[in-house]
């Protein structure tokens, strides 16, 4: 309970101050119009405020006392003093600067109090965060960020000699501090003093360039300072979250693997070069993989019935409808042919992608169709949606050990797949378990031949389209009878023995029964929205269709889903940055193991594992690339429909 109680007070207390600094910062722009001495002595005590509390809340400087390590209202006095005296500084500034109006002077009286505030915060600085200078990033960094400086003002017609300093202070401060060694022997309070005063002198001299403004520059200041409130904490949250470690997370990945030393391209060498990455040495086995025969079969089922329907259309081909199940299946096919040749962990990531992506998505526009309008249409759809409220881990426990999990053969099974494939085998082994089996797979392709026959008068595409289908059932019917199906081996006797499959073990399609947990989540995800797209198609439109004597399948593959064609691309590619991303599901069930190791897993175990910092980064800068250009273009496209 004190726990809980705790936690509420700390969100009351979050939620008061953050109130009580947006309303404040509010009533500090106000002062800009009304009396600018006043205002920048207020927003110069903001600032040091905000500076000392930082530095001394991360108990960077000596404190004046005894620093408990937890919170007593005894050493508030402790808390509170540099603080304040970081607010009393930054108000004098603000104050005199306003009170000086030669140029001379505001640059002088800035460089002098820049400097002054540096030598401080250097002097106060505790030994072990002391430093001794490396000349190279002293030099580098300085002269880097100093040129972007110039460049962005030049680009911006503004001053060149202030983008030079900011981006020296900059600079200085990532040079100094950021590229020394702290905390060992060779660190000294001379060179952390200078450090800290040339940062403060070239820090004041930007400022003191500054000019008071006149009245119109005033109201300036209190128009635009507007947005930035507003703006800012989101921005800061932004930045702190994920600019600057974007930021240095690259620049890890340009260092080796305790970041001692730059070595630039050779850790992205590394991931590329690495087979475990990607390994392209067996795809010449592809050729006789035993499924592009179906492959073949399906593409040319998906260009004759494309054929057939252009005939009926007026087309040379048409793949609106009927065309795309066949095309469909065989894209999956070879999709499943060509990643089980190539090899690795990028090409794992891209697996995922491909089916996790096409088939959530598919799968949710078949759901949002077929529910559509039926009796019990929120009932289903709360059942498809319903695995969204499990975690990614639970789901992953709930697949690994209730339906994947294989047991010896001589036990029960707990797995449901293997439970039923094993009893399958049992059954369709035996005589009549044969017979039965295969029978009811041959009615089930005698039923779709009979559609076909039926369908033939009205459209040949579909009549194709169903003959195509009853492969499917015939060609099981075949095995059945020849060699039965489901789980079993058959021993040296000719006996037949029950036999399980390993779906989480069993490379390389174990990569797949992966992304199934994943299709079991998204699916009710892009079944919501492409609902809602559905829903909202114009009734004028299929009204029209109907009249015009237009099937359903046409309606829907001529007139809906060009209507939602936009909410489809949105939701696929939602789905396709989680999917690039995907690591809890992989992480529970195999860690990687067995072939099936994914970019985020892979860096996860290299940056704290292997404690291979720079690799680790590597990794996550590719993770990061591949993710930016669809997220860029989602947005994009988000802003347009707005």
């Amino acid at each position: 309970m004190t726990k809980v109680l705790t936690t509420i007070l700390s969100v009351v207390i979050a939620v008061g101050v953050f109130t009580a600094l947006w309303v404040g910062l509010n009533m500090i722009f106000n002062q800009a119009t009304r009396d600018f001495t006043r205002f920048s002595a207020l927003a110069g005590g903001v600032l040091g405020l905000v500076l000392m509390t930082v530095i001394d809340g991360n108990r960077l400087i000596t404190s004046i006392g005894v620093r408990p390590d937890t919170f007593e209202w005894s050493a508030l006095h402790i808390y509170l003093f540099w603080p304040i005296v970081g607010a009393a500084i930054g108000a004098a500034i603000g104050w005199f600067l306003s009170t000086l109006d030669d140029a001379n002077m505001r640059l002088g009286f800035g460089i002098a109090a820049g400097l002054g505030i540096g030598l401080l915060i250097a002097f106060l600085l505790k030994g072990r965060y002391q430093l001794a200078m490396r000349t190279t990033p002293l030099i580098m960094w300085p002269l880097i960020l100093g040129a972007i400086g110039v460049g962005l003002n030049l680009l911006r017609r503004r001053d060149p000699i202030k983008g030079a300093l900011t981006g020296l202070f900059f600079g200085w401060l990532y040079g100094s501090f950021g590229g020394a060694i702290q905390g060992v022997e060779q660190a000294n309070l001379a060179e952390t003093l200078l450090a800290g005063g040339v940062a403060g002198a070239l820090g004041g001299a930007r400022l003191g360039l500054t000019s008071n403004p006149d009245i119109v520059g005033r109201a300036e200041i209190d128009q635009r300072s507007r947005a930035w409130i507003f703006v800012g904490p989101a921005f800061l949250f932004y930045s702190a979250m994920l600019i600057l470690p974007t930021i240095q997370t690259f620049l890890l990945s340009l260092k080796n693997r305790d970041s001692t030393e730059w070595v630039l391209g050779d850790n992205y060498a590394e991931v590329f070069n690495d087979p475990d990455n990607f390994d392209t040495s067996s795809f010449g086995d592809i050729f006789g993989s035993s499924i592009l025969p179906w492959v073949a079969f399906y593409l040319v089922a998906g260009l004759l019935i494309a054929f057939l329907l252009g005939r009926e259309t007026a087309q040379p081909f048409n793949f609106g409808g009927a065309p795309l199940l066949p095309l469909g299946i065989a894209a999956a096919l070879f999709s499943f042919a060509l990643f089980s040749y190539l090899r690795g962990t990028i090409i794992n990531n891209l697996w995922w992608v491909v089916g996790v992506t096409l088939l959530s998505t598919s799968l949710g526009l078949a759901i949002a169709k077929l529910a559509d309008g039926v009796k019990g249409e929120s009932v289903a759809k709360s059942f498809v949606f319903m695995p969204m409220a499990i975690s990614m881990v639970g789901a992953s426990i709930i697949w690994r050990l209730m339906m994947y999990q294989a047991r010896d053969t001589s036990k029960s099974q707990t797995g449901v797949f293997n439970a039923v494939w094993v009893w399958l085998g049992d059954f369709s082994t035996s005589q009549p378990g044969k017979a039965i089996v295969g029978l009811i797979f041959l009615a089930f392709a005698g039923g779709l031949t009979y559609v076909a026959v039926r369908s033939l008068a009205k459209s040949a595409s579909i009549a194709a389209l169903y003959l195509v289908l009853a492969a499917i059932p015939l060609w099981v019917a075949y095995r059945t009878f020849s060699e039965g199906i489901g789980g079993y081996t058959i021993r040296d006797d000719g006996t037949f023995a029950a036999q399980t499959v390993n779906f989480v073990q069993s490379p390389p399609f174990n990569n797949f029964y992966l992304m199934m947990i994943m299709i079991w989540i998204q699916t009710g995800f892009a079944m919501v929205i492409l609902s809602a797209a559905i829903k909202a198609v114009p009734e004028d439109f299929l009204e029209a269709a109907k009249i015009d004597g237009a099937t359903e399948g046409q309606i829907f593959w001529r007139i809906t889903v060009p209507q939602v064609m936009p909410t489809i691309l949105v939701v696929a590619t939602t789905i396709m940055v989680n999917v690039m991303k995907v690591f809890d599901f992989v992480k529970v069930t195999t860690n990687g193991q067995f072939g099936t190791q994914v970019l985020a897993n892979a860096m996860f175990q290299e940056a704290f594992l292997n404690t291979n910092r720079g690799l680790g980064a590597a990794l996550a800068i590719v993770l990061f690339v591949g993710v930016l250009p669809v997220m860029i273009w989602n947005v994009n496209n988000l802003l347009k429909e707005g």
